[in-house]
Parts: structure tokens; sequence; C-alpha cells
């Protein structure tokens, strides 16, 4: 009788531990774009007819669509979603979702994907550049559009928070500090770019092109 009592016990706290998932990277169609102690950016493409393992989410997740498509979404014990996405347009994953997601369309969707690391709480505020618009916001973030006009001069800007951007259309644009002479950056779509805070404002302007990107403040 104790014998049976102890493997009874024993098996009720095996069975009453909860299920663990695999993280969603690194896996088969994503590609490690960079990492810091503030984020980790991937590149992911989903293949039409390959879903994915049933995944965790250890970090909240900001996703960027660079080409768009359609993608069949399975949360743990819900009915499947189909989600559309359109190049530019952006999307949120709180951590800790558990979903399978599997892509429908010919030409694969692509999208830049940002897991947000823990982080402590900043004063600071956000910055954006005159003519942005914002695409979403929450305690983790905030989210702009903006387009770099060519030939049409930013008004003198300054990071104040810590910042990921992600190029949808590429060009060359040039960066003046306050002190000293102008630097020229020529950006791909698809190019992520990691920005640290920064007290040095600079005047920027699209000599090439129009440059047009997603840029996501770090709160």
């Amino acid at each position: 009788m104790y014998v049976f009592f102890s493997f009874s016990l024993c098996f009720t706290a095996a069975t009453a531990r909860p299920q663990t998932y695999p993280t969603p990277y690194p896996r088969e169609n994503a590609r490690s774009v960079l990492s810091n102690d503030r984020v980790n950016v991937w590149q992911v493409i989903w293949p039409k007819g390959q879903p994915t393992a049933m995944h965790e989410h250890p970090f909240d997740q900001l996703s960027v669509t660079l080409s768009g498509g359609t993608v069949r979404v399975t949360r743990l014990g819900r009915e499947p979603v189909v989600n559309h996405s359109t190049v530019g347009s952006v999307a949120f994953t709180s951590k800790g979702t558990v979903h399978t997601e599997e892509g429908l369309s010919d030409v694969p969707q692509r999208k830049i994907m940002l897991e947000l690391k823990p982080s402590p709480p900043t004063d600071a505020v956000s910055s954006p550049r005159e003519g942005a618009v914002k695409l979403l916001e929450n305690d983790r973030l905030i989210a702009w559009e903006f387009t770099w006009k060519t030939g049409q001069t930013v008004p003198r800007h300054q990071n104040q928070l810590d910042s990921v951007t992600v190029f949808i259309e590429g060009g060359t644009i040039s960066y003046l500090p306050e002190h000293g002479s102008a630097t020229y950056s020529t950006k791909s779509a698809g190019e992520v770019v990691y920005t640290p805070h920064s007290q040095r404002p600079q005047i920027e302007q699209a000599v090439r092109g129009s440059p047009r990107a997603v840029i996501v403040e770090l709160k």
C-alpha cells in the first residue's frame, strides 16, 4: 500500500509539470541578423506547406514585413487563424505565446523579427523624425514608418532611445553632425541597423533614392 501511494505521488508530480516547447529560433528558414544586450534580430521566411514545430516565444517580439504573404497561425488550444501581411506592416507577439506557423503563399512571406530582451526602465522620451507615422506603441517599444525624400532635409535630429531601423526600400542618406563633415550611407531593402541612444544631433538628407524604413524605438 505504501509503495503504491509513493508511486502515485511521483506520477502526479510528473504529470503536473507544465509541458515545455522549443524556442522559435534558431530554426530552418531563419537567419540571425544581429544580437546584442537589447535585441535578437532574425530574418525569417515561411515556405508554402512547411509548418514550423509548436514553439514558445521567450521574449516579446515585433515583426516587420519585407515581402507580403499569407501564413496560417495555430495557437495552442485554439483554432487556426490565417494572417495576411503587407510590406512594411508590423505585428507584436507577447512573451509566452505558444503556436505553430505555416506558409500559404507561393512566394514566401519574409519578415524581420525583433526579439526584445528585458531591460531596465528609462526616463528618455521618443524623438521621432518630423513626418514619421506611428504604426504601434506599447510598454516595450514605439514603431514608426519614415521615408527620406530625395533632396529634402530632415531637421536636426538626435536619438533619445536605442532604436532598430529596418529598411523597406533602399537608397543613400547623408548625415551631417553639428560639428564636422557629412558622412554617406547606402542602405538596401531588408538591411537592419541598430542605433544606441545619443546626445549628438545631426541633419539627414536622402541624396539617392527615397529610403523607406520602419524605425523601432526601444523603451
